[in-house]
């Protein structure tokens, strides 16, 4: 590695290419532009109206006449493109990238995606995959926020691949928007999402056509009848058709899994039912109300910050490991840094948690895992 290329991964990023202007991407401008020491912000969309609209509404600095072009001189370039379109786009940027440049995206399938970045980054980049866990059944610059990411979960895909300073300065960055990161693996991340993501919409679009049905086959008025927990339950069925024809595409197995745990769930609904078993109906309406209450809110958790120093062989994958056996726990890291033993060969990686039970519940994942954590408060 060059000695500019160590140096662009040490330090935060300053200029940052976003590709593709709709709703997340520019929201995610729109908060990178409110951080002092970014730079620029240069944008693509294929989608002119889009493009401006963005600039217009203060998402970039600047706007670029194509990907590459935005993408050249970055040290972050963004992908917030369809999960159909990534794998093109990714080698349309490719060769642009800087070296020490980092290369993500903000799709909600991982494992596909994760592959067509790497296929198209040289080896002068970095790859890690990335998913903000917001958004709206809205679309376009048009409806975009800077507050799209404040509390909100954001998963990041660390590989075998990852280099650690380059994974650090994305955390670090996604941090700062007031997102919380958290690590996962890109085949975990699609199993994952598949239940708390993909199949809500197909359930709440499962449900909005069947009152349709029955309104059209039964009642006309049924429909002026729908309160607030219908409207609750299939708000995301107004989210865009063809968005979520490409994500089920590139998720189908994960998901096709997950419906037919779905399945057995309603097929034990209705013979509780049908039984009648009231006591086994409770207790299914008792298990669902205690797990939606125990969901965590939006809000970053207060709590004693726990320092974790966990010693780190230097070998391919040990940052990747470390990261997803926490997140799998799961515990967010706060903040995280690492530190190269001089005579080389290992170092210490630097984590700080939110909360003395969290950090505890971390450290024993670790220590599973066969690592040296040292624990402390800072």
């Amino acid at each position: 590695m060059t000695d500019a290329s160590t140096a662009l991964q040490q330090r935060a990023p300053r200029r940052v290419a976003i590709i593709g202007t709709g709703l997340i991407g520019a929201s995610l401008g729109l908060a990178l532009c409110r951080l002092v020491d970014i730079d620029a912000v240069v944008g693509y969309d294929a989608d002119e109206a889009e493009l401006e609209t963005a600039l217009r509404r203060g998402a970039l600095t600047e706007a670029a006449p194509s990907a590459a072009a935005a993408a050249e001189g970055a040290d972050l370039v963004v992908l917030a493109v369809p999960v159909s379109a990534v794998g093109a786009v990714a080698a349309e940027v490719g060769p642009a990238l800087a070296p020490g440049a980092l290369l993500t995206d903000v799709a909600s399938v991982k494992a596909s995606v994760v592959e067509a970045l790497q296929r198209a980054a040289p080896p002068h980049a970095h790859v890690i995959g990335g998913h903000p866990m917001a958004g709206s059944h809205e679309v376009g610059a048009a409806h975009a926020s800077a507050e799209l990411f404040v509390g909100a979960t954001y998963l990041l895909t660390p590989t075998t691949y990852t280099d650690p300073l380059a994974f650090g300065r994305l955390h670090a960055l996604v941090t700062r928007l007031g997102a919380r990161p958290l690590a996962v693996a890109p085949e975990r991340h699609d199993l994952l999402v598949a239940v708390v993501s993909h199949l809500p919409q197909l359930a709440a679009t499962t449900l909005m056509n069947l009152a349709s049905d029955r309104a059209r086959e039964e009642h006309a008025g049924l429909l002026l009848l729908a309160a607030g927990g219908f409207r609750d339950a299939t708000r995301v069925a107004a989210s865009n058709p063809d968005l979520w024809l490409e994500i089920v595409r590139e998720n189908r197995a994960a998901i096709t899994a997950v419906l037919d745990d779905y399945a057995e769930h309603v097929a034990a609904l209705r013979g509780a039912l049908a039984g009648p078993d009231d006591e086994g109906l409770r207790e299914v309406l008792d298990r669902a109300r205690a797990a939606r209450r125990s969901l965590p809110g939006k809000e970053v958790p207060s709590g004693t910050l726990v320092e974790l120093l966990v010693a780190i062989p230097d070998r391919p994958g040990v940052l990747a490991e470390v990261a997803t056996t926490v997140g799998a726990v799961p515990v967010n890291i706060e903040d995280l840094s690492i530190e190269h033993a001089a005579e080389g060969g290992r170092g210490q990686l630097r984590l700080l948690i939110a909360g003395t039970e969290a950090a505890a519940a971390a450290r024993v994942a670790l220590e599973a895992r066969g690592h040296d954590v040292v624990e402390r408060i800072p």
